[in-house]
């Protein structure tokens, strides 16, 4: 095998590992994007709750004062039940006060409800508060996680791109650029192994001649129907190590 092919051949691994990193790269902070947007929708949701509560809390108070005053109006009109003399007048006092009763007793039994609807409120707000508290702590250990993950993978890039660095110097430009252009229209693959007569890289036949050619190591050969840079997989087994993605 052409020297500069077998390192073309070790930079596009080398390609092909930087690419699985720069997916991580990019994947962890999404992850914990989610996350964090989970805890905000937690806090959305509190904060209605808690408008909920408040304005429960306002009802119940209006309706109190109302009850209080409504009391205070009965006791007047049993004051001056006392003082009336017509029968007529008696009658007409007595309506009055059996209304407003009932309408005190409708908004004691409102109150009631208001106290049974802050409950249910209130324990609804103190789970999602407990929900919160665990994913802060979650979110916590998520931060810390990804940092450490992200620390690693950065390691890791720089010296994938070290290797890289190195592994390029002893291919010509030309063939560099053939590769890159190749590469970025093929998935990340621009060199496939051929096995039997067959590329692949699109599982397709190729010459015969081109085959024998290619058995002979004395000069870069493309696939005639992906394009992609070929070399011979004996039966020692390359093919396994080098096998492409189809496309």
């Amino acid at each position: 095998m052409l020297t500069e092919l077998s390192r073309l051949i070790g930079v596009q691994e080398i390609d092909k590992v930087i690419r699985e990193v720069t997916q991580g790269l990019e994947r962890l902070p999404e992850e914990l994007k989610t996350g964090e947007a989970g805890l905000e929708e937690l806090k959305a949701a509190h904060a209605v709750r808690l408008q909920e509560l408040e304005d429960l809390k306002a009802q119940r108070r209006n309706t109190e004062m109302e009850m209080a005053e409504m009391e205070e109006g009965i006791k007047a009109s049993r004051q001056r039940l006392m003082e009336i003399k017509s029968n007529i007048e008696y009658k007409a006092m007595l309506k009055e006060i059996a209304f407003k009763e009932d309408q005190r007793d409708k908004r004691e039994t409102r109150i009631l409800e208001f106290m049974d609807l802050l409950e249910t409120q209130n324990r609804v707000i103190a789970d999602q508060n407990r929900q919160m508290g665990e994913q802060d702590v979650v979110l916590a250990q998520k931060r810390q996680e990804v940092a450490a993950q992200m620390a690693a993978l950065h390691k890791e890039m720089a010296g994938l791109e070290e290797k890289r660095k190195k592994l390029r110097k002893g291919v010509p430009a030309a063939l560099l650029k053939r590769y890159e252009f190749i590469r970025q229209r093929r998935n990340g693959t621009a060199i496939a192994p051929v096995h039997e007569g067959v590329c692949l890289g699109c599982h397709m036949n190729i010459l015969p001649q081109q085959f024998i050619d290619l058995q002979k190591g004395l000069e870069i050969l493309q696939c005639p129907h992906c394009q992609r840079i070929l070399y011979w997989a004996d039966e020692g087994g390359e093919a396994d190590a080098a096998n492409p993605q189809a496309s």
